[in-house]
């Protein structure tokens, strides 16, 4: 009896020694798709910090026309609102998805922690900043349209990375960046009458991809009007160009709010538009010669583009 007693003692403690061991290889695997959760506490759950890198273009403090923000704001100061979704790096398939939702809290990032019953794999996130509701995300969500109807776009920022999810992997830091650019044009000495103004600008990417790949070049157009100043500032949030010096810009002036007949149409320049930069005209208007000298501000010095004395 004493025997049996002290074999069953030692079977025991010998399964007891192999389950540990197995509990210890299978919890060091990453390959492994969920915790055991038997008798043991909960997985840590995965957990994203969501930062703004570009916020502000690259080149402001090289442009006066546009005044720079601190670096230290909110969150919401510089993306007011996000949109993400998790899929399944092997299926494609969504695993979590958060539709257009506003910031409100004042920390300087926002953190996302999934669910714990989330299993341990590989997973692609997609972070969506700036947008103001859904409809101008296709293709489940993984291209985003900024030009729709060849209108000026907004301040969208995007982020699409592969975590891997496992013991020793639970918690990632990702940083938003901008898929715009800015266009300003300065304008300088116009005639008070003149009140108002429309522009195109062609060869602007319609689409971005979460891959930031840019497709379906369009023409962007833009009106403005204003009461009365001789010295203002236009501006026009775009997608890059389709290639260097590829996009054309096309102003044309009224007097008043009378959009028949352009008062002035100064000549059109090529410009290229690029993601995070900040591209600048200045039009001067000559009263005695009737038409504009044209500046583009190159890193920080005016160059001109179109001199009346010379043409």
């Amino acid at each position: 009896m004493k025997n049996d007693i002290s074999f069953h003692a030692l079977f025991v403690r010998h399964s007891v020694i192999r389950s540990i061991q197995c509990l210890l290889i299978l919890s060091s695997l990453p390959c492994i798709s969920s915790c055991i959760k038997d008798d043991l506490q909960s997985c840590p759950p995965l957990q994203i910090d969501i930062s703004v890198k570009d916020k502000n273009y690259f080149n402001v403090d090289n442009v006066s026309l546009e005044s720079p923000k601190s670096e230290s704001l909110a969150f919401h100061e510089y993306v007011p609102t996000l949109y993400y979704s998790l899929r399944n790096e092997a299926t494609g398939e969504i695993i979590e998805e958060q539709e257009v939702f506003n910031v409100t809290d004042n920390n300087p990032t926002h953190s996302v922690t999934f669910c714990e019953c989330l299993p341990f794999g590989k997973y692609v996130l997609t972070v969506w900043g700036g947008l103001d509701n859904n409809t101008s995300l296709t293709d489940q969500s993984l291209t985003n349209i900024l030009h729709a109807n060849q209108t000026e776009g907004h301040h969208v920022y995007l982020v699409h990375d592969t975590l891997v999810y496992n013991m020793q992997n639970t918690h990632y830091n990702v940083a938003l960046e901008r898929v715009t650019g800015k266009l300003l044009i300065q304008i300088i000495n116009l005639p008070p009458t003149v009140r108002y103004a429309d522009r195109s600008v062609n060869q602007i990417y319609e689409r971005v991809t979460h891959q930031f790949k840019y497709i379906n070049p369009i023409t962007v157009r833009k009106q403005d009007s204003w009461n009365t100043a001789p010295n203002i500032i236009l501006s026009t949030i775009l997608a890059p160009s389709t290639g260097e010096h590829q996009s054309n810009v096309h102003l044309n002036l009224y007097d008043g709010t009378d959009q028949a007949i352009p008062a002035l149409t100064p000549k059109d320049v090529k410009i290229t538009m690029k993601r995070n930069e900040l591209t600048s005209l200045r039009y001067v208007y000559d009263e005695e010669k009737e038409d504009f000298n044209i500046y583009v501000l190159n890193n920080d010095t005016w160059e001109l583009i179109y001199n009346l004395d010379i043409d």
